[in-house]
């Protein structure tokens, strides 16, 4: 396949995976005024807590995901990011303690945020880890992959949005290492983890198992920002069932 057809193949998922990002993720098919109400009410502290515990997560299940690839090349693409998210072996860089210094710039207390309750979405991220760690073969892999980074710019606007009218200065925030460096990489994480599902993908059962993975994925992320905003704006969210028992029937992407 030359770069042309590639490039081609890249986009045609990208757009279909989009499209399944305003069907089923909350974060994607919120309407502007109604998350705009819900980022107003959210506490910051509350954010910080449940974000920072994501974030030592993320690193942690990218990593959990390398032994299990069978294909180094698609071993690759996953090290290249967690690689990132552990700041590319500065312990200064890492992300999660890049994003403490952001919180710090809305005033938020470091013990504050360590010692406030996430027992919430223990379960959540326990649930997913071992989904990951049953997968029996790269497709699937990659379709968990696929679903925890595709709402990656989502996310940080979120996470943005919901600390701004909390910063004595906007740009200020704006401009912190862990701003900067995720407006900046999370392009080329979503360019990977679509590289790595089509990479991993001969036949249409393939295709359909990356599907199940990464609708899977997304209902992760439904039940995660559902228990961010429960405290505050529980009314105003979308009941979403547990996605440990149910993730709905997944939607095929068409000629991908």
């Amino acid at each position: 396949m030359n770069m042309d057809d590639q490039n081609s193949n890249l986009n045609s998922w990208k757009h279909n995976l989009y499209s399944l990002l305003g069907q089923y993720a909350w974060l994607a098919k919120v309407s502007p005024d109604e998350l705009s109400l819900v980022e107003a009410k959210t506490s910051p502290l509350r954010l910080a807590a449940y974000w920072y515990h994501f974030s030592v997560f993320a690193a942690d299940f990218l990593c959990q995901a390398l032994p299990l690839f069978q294909n180094p090349v698609n071993r690759c693409y996953v090290a290249q990011t967690a690689n990132e998210e552990l700041g590319c072996g500065n312990p200064e860089q890492v992300h999660s303690v890049l994003l403490l210094e952001a919180f710090a710039e809305v005033g938020l207390n470091q013990h504050a945020i360590l010692s406030y309750p996430t027992i919430e979405i223990d379960g959540v991220f326990s649930a997913l880890k071992q989904q990951l760690l049953s997968a029996k073969n790269d497709y699937e892999i990659a379709g968990f992959f696929l679903g925890f980074e595709l709402l990656a710019e989502h996310n940080i606007s979120h996470v943005f949005a919901c600390l701004q009218p909390h910063a004595p200065s906007v740009e200020a925030l704006r401009q912190t290492p862990y701003f900067q460096e995720h407006y900046k990489v999370e392009p080329e994480h979503i360019r990977r983890a679509i590289t790595l599902a089509m990479n991993s993908c001969t036949y249409d059962y393939q295709i359909k198992s990356v599907f199940d993975k990464f609708h899977h994925t997304i209902s992760f992320w439904n039940a995660f920002w559902g228990a961010v905003h429960r405290e505050e704006t529980y009314l105003t969210l979308t009941q979403y069932p547990d996605f440990r028992t149910s993730i709905g029937e997944p939607s095929l992407v068409a000629q991908v």
